[in-house]
């Protein structure tokens, strides 16, 4: 890919340790910055770590949707974009009822934290990022992804068309043509929160996307997960704290 010859060669700021010459040929980094080209149509390269975390097993921050800073406590009356209810919205908001209406259903850029944090070179992904790569890559849930006692996805790059949107879930088996030592991402079973309370983690992942939900824009849309099923469209309160993982686009 072109792009690789430009790659920074900058402090690494999220590495998965792994040095084998397959794995490493499809990464690269950008603004110190680790990602993984996983064979997209898109183009798109994704992140090796979420927005907060220092390793790939690592949950990383929690963030409302639209938000740049972490919290003690997420709830409406929290939120940042709204005057203490979900019905008196002052951005992103197409539906009268809802609030101010200004009719802007993706986050600009001011408002998005893998921009924030990562630099302008990376965005979070839109609802369509996530359905991309849940079916174009191959899915593998574990519960001790390197060695790390931490539950989640190995998103592996595809080795062939007939594995591409395949999910092992907990009582599948892998195929034995996919290792650590292959192009892969992985994606921690954060959990979320809510209030001043950590839900779920271990067991359930909650990432944003950064697209509005427009027949609700009470809420925005994420990729949940959990270890027997993988979600790329649900809906849910903006207000809520989720993860974040950042996408670099290259077309």
């Amino acid at each position: 890919m072109a792009m690789l010859a430009m790659l920074a060669t900058a402090f690494v700021a999220c590495d998965n340790g792994d040095d084998d010459n397959e794995s490493q040929s499809y990464k690269g980094t950008t603004g110190g910055h680790e990602w993984v080209d996983l064979g997209l149509t898109s183009g798109n390269l994704w992140a090796t770590c979420n927005v907060g975390a220092t390793n790939p097993w690592d949950y990383g921050n929690y963030y409302a949707w639209g938000e740049t800073e972490t919290k003690n406590n997420y709830s409406w009356g929290t939120y940042k974009y709204c005057n203490g209810s979900y019905n008196s919205l002052t951005k992103y908001n197409d539906k009268t009822n809802y609030g101010t209406v200004d009719n802007k259903t993706t986050l600009e850029s001011a408002d998005d934290v893998a921009a924030a944090v990562f630099g302008a070179d990376y965005s979070m992904p839109t609802t369509a990022d996530w359905d991309e790569l849940s079916n174009q890559c191959y899915w593998v849930w574990t519960t001790n992804y390197n060695g790390q006692n931490v539950s989640g996805y190995i998103v592996y790059r595809a080795k062939s068309e007939g594995d591409k949107g395949v999910k092992v879930y907990a009582d599948g088996t892998a195929l034995a043509s996919y290792s650590l030592s292959d192009a892969h991402i992985f994606l921690p079973a954060a959990g979320f929160r809510n209030d001043s309370d950590l839900n779920l983690a271990g067991s359930y992942g909650y990432y944003w996307s950064s697209s509005l939900d427009e027949s609700s824009p009470r809420s925005a849309r994420y990729c949940a997960f959990g270890s027997d099923y993988v979600g790329p469209t649900y809906i849910g309160d903006r207000y809520c704290g989720f993860s974040v993982r950042p996408v670099r686009r290259t077309n």
